[in-house]
């Protein structure tokens, strides 16, 4: 008999937050379905999944189909059928009513809160995989949670609990040789003086041992192991050409392509980067000392032009890469042998080697030579997403190899990225405009011409005709030629740009000049023509929109104009832009997948795509290379948490356990409640929809927030009593909303009828970030009054867990400590500063004129629930290293000394924002520059002793390490391993000190853990290891997990560790501050020809934002920020003083001095 297909249809009831499935059937109704076994056979296509069945023996039954669910479809394909649920409801013909079936349960209910717009998480710095614009996966910084934004979100009945299981290859063990090399390696360097001998010989500290404590647990994690032939030796040689291709990566692609067909190079196996180099198993042997000369010819075209660009190609002398010598030095406790500049480019050739099959692919774009995305949609669509507004995002794949001990990886992660859609520019332009937003996307993007006749190769394959974009056409186009052309205006339509015909071909080079010898030509030599004209009478079948701007695809210098209507843009474009607040939503609602489905996307067809499977990829094979069959297995561990120190309601001190992450702070007080001072709320209202205010609820529930902050321990008995005027936020319109802004503040700092606020409560009509920024700028900079901003929509709700963690926000800025925990190792001492360092840089879409900000914090004693901060400009454009290192850290020392009396015995150095290859630049460049301002701060007889001691530590959270649980017993309630989990084996090198940490939990998505590298160690080697630690691993993977419970802004544990964690968001603030520079809106992002990144020099020369002495430890925003520069193109525009600064008249009031009195002052 014919198999029967059911389809599984999903249906999303957002009233009970249930996905239900319905399964309808194709067979004739009342007709008994029946089957040849009980478990039916099932396959997927897409996103959807199908029960195939034959009619034989007996009937279908609602037990036969439960059985089915429960065995078959919920074991084999459970990512497609259980996203956030776990029932199902089944119906069709046969019964009478539906028949229900209920998968696993696992998940809690309630669920966990999201943060809020005044408190929470913010979200997940490494908390998911968030996916990016263009660049890696972003992550986020908390427990998954986005934050700011919301209170306690119930998550209902929440998802089963979902286990990756490998349908290729049984769960194996963790590799016992593995950890036996581990286990060696370590007890070769027994004892201190061993441990110091083995530093002198290697850059990095050596591992003092792996980390004992914890619940022990095994673990996937997205790696495969690279087995090699016992005497692989790879040669690589470099390629060196002639006139120098200093052009786009798809023209230098091309001319590798025809590297690769020479003669000389058909019978040896042949991998390259197609940038540089080509890999080989065996020497080449070349005549002429392998220079080769290669007439240029387009992709497809059979043979070059007459007078096509000959290239001179010098292949160079091989370099010979022993990896199985390789594989023996990470096999070993010796770590002589190979130098550390050998290692990367071992591992460069040996990624140019496994990225050559994708690389290779036409259909397959490549971007850094790691992340490769198909650009097919048939049978692909469930990885493609629209974003809308001519974005779309394609779901790929990442690839890498990385040394481990005793073997090499192949580390495989999915991946996604945001793309210009293909389609025609006419279309674009007519759905989107033709305002900048959409212009910067379309820049030296390729497009496919269509007026002129196709090309055929002689296989009779199509030669598509491919231009760059340029710009759009400009007034300043071709100015130096003859006749340049007349550009009425900046993207003037066709009609509007005139180029001109002379009788000779203006060039042979474009297919837009226009030749005197065609048939078609009806305009006369020696004129100016329209682009619209010109068309219209070479090319009359297409019909131009005079509107529509014409694009140039030369230069500026040599201008080559197209009408939008004859381009359609080539698939497979990476856009660098921003995202807007929907798009951000779209591509994280796209991206966000538990562990389970990116597993098995990496199982099922991540491997084939890469080129992974010896039947796909027989050139591995040629090369001695073999990938293994599954994900490998690793040791981990799940440290327990901490406990929470607060207050209860007589003020006595009260414990609180996390679980899973999180703990709740019902019936308690914070731990040390400020003042708030002077204090009360502003109304913002909108001209948007909805955005006028009740003003009666608002006053109602500001009374409840009121009572809870009394409630919390806060003293907030300084309200008062009115609220500050409101004003109207005109969406769209920055100028408005700022002048609105700067009028409020004024007369909050001025008014005589009453005290000037300390703090601000601000409810906001929507959640604008412009508005944000501006409320910030002015309150931070001018007015010097704390705000913390909450959304109308969420307030009203009077909820008293979103009440409670905006209360978090006002405790920490007046000054208090929300919580506290006992286990902080030698922090609790009292003679550790903890330091956090971070480096933001300019994002896509930004000015050129915005800066690279360095941002510095540190703790203010032992309890750290308290920081100090300052920032400075950099003094080159996207510079990683901080350039005034020394001045920040003398002046983070001074404010310690204040607190404490002396200077810290211990400076223990959270770095973020720093890539591998610029771990030793931190040594080299910031750390004599630390060094420098201990000397010049401590006395001399302090430094003799080699104090303070300093140990720095990179955090690393743009890598694509995950690890899936193995089983329910690794697992939370979402399918990710649980809140505490550590690795620091089977993905580590023994001779490094470094861990994987995930202290929290993540909502949403896959978790990424956290890296930590030790790049120097001065502390823990010099103390003694204390019970319950067994080595100095577990005292510093204790102390940084323990510390991510201690983030003010949450009731949960933060994936990154809180110092560099406050580093990025003081960061973050002050791209609210340059909001203009940082995040143009919409029209304000034209280049000014001038313009350019500032220099350090010029920012101090033109202006400073400098809080007075007076109030340098207090706390703004829990962070105080001493010094500001600003670039110049910042200060011409917003202010006209030089320096300004506050003084604190009384504790809870504050008054605007003026320092100089050459300047003016600024406006509030």
């Amino acid at each position: 008999m014919s198999a029967r297909i059911l389809k599984c249809l999903p249906c999303v009831d957002r009233s009970s937050h249930m996905y239900r499935y319905q399964i309808t059937t194709k067979h004739q109704k009342n007709q008994p379905f029946v089957s040849s076994s009980s478990i039916l056979t099932t396959e997927t296509t897409g996103s959807s999944v199908y029960l195939k069945s034959s009619i034989t023996k007996h009937q279908f039954t609602a037990q036969t189909i439960r059985h089915i669910i429960t065995n078959q479809i919920l074991a084999q394909y459970p990512h497609q059928l259980l996203i956030a649920s776990c029932q199902l409801t089944i119906s069709n013909d046969i019964f009478d009513g539906p028949c229900h079936v209920v998968g696993p349960s696992s998940s809690s209910t309630g669920g966990g809160d999201r943060g809020g717009r005044g408190g929470g998480d913010r979200g997940g710095r490494g908390g998911g995989d968030r996916g990016g614009y263009g660049g890696g996966d972003r992550g986020g910084r908390g427990g998954g949670s986005r934050g700011d934004r919301g209170s306690g979100r119930g998550h209902g009945r929440g998802a089963p609990v979902i286990i990756f299981k490998d349908p290729n290859h049984a769960a194996e063990a963790p590799d016992a040789k593995i950890t036996k090399m581990e286990d060696e390696y370590h007890k070769s360097l027994s004892g201190i003086e061993a441990l110091s001998q083995m530093s002198l010989k290697q850059r990095y500290p050596a591992r003092p041992g792996y980390g004992t404590s914890g619940r022990r647990v095994e673990l996937y994690s997205n790696s495969f192991s690279l087995n090699t032939n016992s005497n692989l030796a790879l040669n690589r040689y470099m390629v060196d050409i002639t006139p120098n291709m200093d052009t786009t990566k798809k023209k230098r692609t091309q001319l590798f392509r025809l590297i690769l067909k020479l003669p000389e190079l058909a019978s040896i196996p042949i991998a390259t980067d197609y940038a540089s180099m080509l890999i080989t198993p065996k020497k080449l042997s070349f005549k002429d000392d392998g220079v080769f000369s290669i007439p240029w010819r387009n992709e497809g075209e059979d043979d070059p032009l007459p007078n096509a660009q000959v290239y001179q190609v010098r292949i160079g002398s091989p370099t010979s890469f022993n990896i199985s010598n390789f594989i023996q030095f990470l096999s070993k406790s010796s770590a002589t042998g190979v130098s550390d500049v050998q290692k990367e480019e071992t591992i460069q050739v040996m990624n140019t080697l496994m990225g050559f099959y994708a690389e290779s692919d036409k259909g397959i774009v490549s971007i850094a030579g790691k992340r490769h995305f198909s650009t097919a949609r048939k049978g692909n669509e469930h990885n493609f997403t629209t974003l809308n507004m001519g974005l779309e995002a394609i779901r790929g794949f990442y690839q890498s190899v990385r040394p481990a001990t005793g073997r090499l990886l192949l580390n495989v992660n999915v991946t996604h990225s945001v793309f210009l859609e293909s389609a025609p520019l006419a279309n674009l332009f007519q759905r989107l405009g033709y305002g900048h937003s959409v212009v910067d996307k379309i820049k030296r993007k390729r497009v496919e011409v269509t007026h002129l006749p196709a090309k055929k190769s002689k296989a009779g394959m199509t030669i598509p005709r491919e231009k760059s974009i340029w710009d759009l056409a400009r007034p300043t186009d071709g100015r130096t030629e003859d006749h340049p052309p007349q550009v009425a205006r900046y993207g003037a339509g066709p009609k509007d740009v005139k180029f001109y015909i002379s009788t000779e071909p203006l060039s042979t080079k474009s297919d837009t000049t226009p030749k005197s010898k065609s048939k078609k030509q009806a305009s006369k030599a020696n004129v100016y023509i329209s682009v619209y004209d010109y068309f219209k009478a070479t090319y009359p079948k297409f019909n131009l929109n005079p509107s529509f701007p014409v694009i140039n695809v030369g230069n500026n210098l040599e201008p080559s104009y197209l009408p939008a209507e004859v381009c359609i843009i080539k698939p497979g474009q990476v856009v660098k832009k921003a995202l807007l607040g929907d798009q951000t939503r779209m591509m994280l609602d796209f991206a966000n997948r538990r562990p389970e489905p990116n597993a098995m996307s990496i199982i099922n067809s991540g491997k084939q795509f890469l080129g992974l499977n010896a039947k796909d990829n027989p050139l591995l094979a040629q090369f001695g290379v073999q990938v293994g069959n599954s994900l490998i297995t690793v040791q981990g561990r799940v440290l327990p948490p901490p406990t929470i120190n607060y207050k209860n309601q007589e003020q006595r001190a009260m414990k609180v356990t996390p679980r899973d992450g999180s703990w709740n702070m019902r019936e308690t007080r914070f731990h040390t409640c400020g003042d708030l001072g002077p204090w009360t709320y502003m109304v913002v209202e909108s001209n948007s929809r909805g955005g006028n205010l009740n003003h009666q609820i608002v006053a109602e529930v500001f009374d409840k927030f009121h009572r809870q902050l009394i409630s919390a321990g806060i003293r907030a008995n300084g309200y008062m009593g009115t609220p500050a005027p409101t004003f109207k936020h005109i969406e769209g319109n920055e100028a408005a909303t700022s002048d609105a802004v700067s009028k409020v503040f004024q007369m909050l700092s001025t008014s005589k009828k009453f005290p000037k606020p300390r703090f601000l409560l601000c409810i906001l009509p929507v959640n604008d970030v412009m508005l944000y920024n501006t409320i910030k700028r002015f309150g931070d900079t001018r007015a010097g009054i704390h705000t913390v901003c909450v959304q109308y929509s969420k307030f009203k709700k009077a909820d008293p867990q979103y009440f409670g963690n905006v209360a978090l926000k006002f405790n920490l800025k007046a000054g208090g400590i929300n919580q506290t925990i006992d286990k902080l190792g030698i922090i609790s001492d009292g003679k550790t500063m903890v330091v956090g360092v971070d480096v933001t840089h300019p994002s896509p879409g930004s000015k050129d004129t915005a800066p690279s900000v360095a941002a510095m914090v540190s703790s203010n004693d032992e309890l750290l629930g308290q920081w100090s901060g300052i920032c400075r400009l950099q003094s080159k454009a996207r510079q990683e290293m901080v350039s005034d290192l020394e001045m920040m850290f003398i002046n983070q020392l001074k404010v310690w000394v204040k607190r404490n009396k002396a200077g810290p015995d211990n400076i223990l150095i959270y770095r973020d924002g720093v890539s591998e290859g610029q771990y030793d630049t931190v040594l080299t460049e910031e750390l004599p520059k630390i060094r420098n301002a201990c000397r010049k701060f401590y006395p001399a007889d302090y430094t003799k002793k080699n104090l303070p001691r300093i140990s720095i530590i990179i955090c690393g959270k743009r890598h694509h390490t995950r690890f899936y649980p193995k089983d329910t017993n690794s697992a939370d309630s979402k399918s990710n391993c649980p809140a505490g989990t550590i690795v620091d084996r089977g993905v580590t090198e023994s001779r490094n000190w470094d861990f994987f940490l995930q202290p929290h939990q993540c909502l949403m998505g896959t978790a990424r853990p956290c890296h930590y590298f030790v790049i120097l160690d001065e502390i823990f080697k010099s103390q003694k290891v204390k019970n319950p630690h067994r080595t100095s691993a577990d005292a510093l993977e204790e102390l940084t997990h323990n510390m991510c419970h201690l983030f003010g802004r949450a009731t949960k544990a933060v994936s990154l560790c809180p110092p560099a964690y406050y580093a990025d968001l003081l960061c973050t603030r002050m791209r609210a501050y340059l909001a203009d520079h940082y995040d143009p809106q919409s029209g304000s992002t034209t280049p000014d020809p001038g313009a350019g990144p500032t220099p350090a020099a010029n920012a101090v020369n033109q202006g400073r934002v400098t809080a007075h002495p007076d109030i340098q430890d207090s706390i703004w925003s829990y962070l105080r920020v001493p010094i500001f520069p600003l670039p110049r193109a910042w200060t011409s525009k917003h202010v006209t003083w030089t320096h300004f600064s506050a003084r604190i008249i009384e504790p809870h009031r504050f008054t605007w001095l003026k320092m100089s009195t050459s300047t003016t002052a600024a406006p509030l």
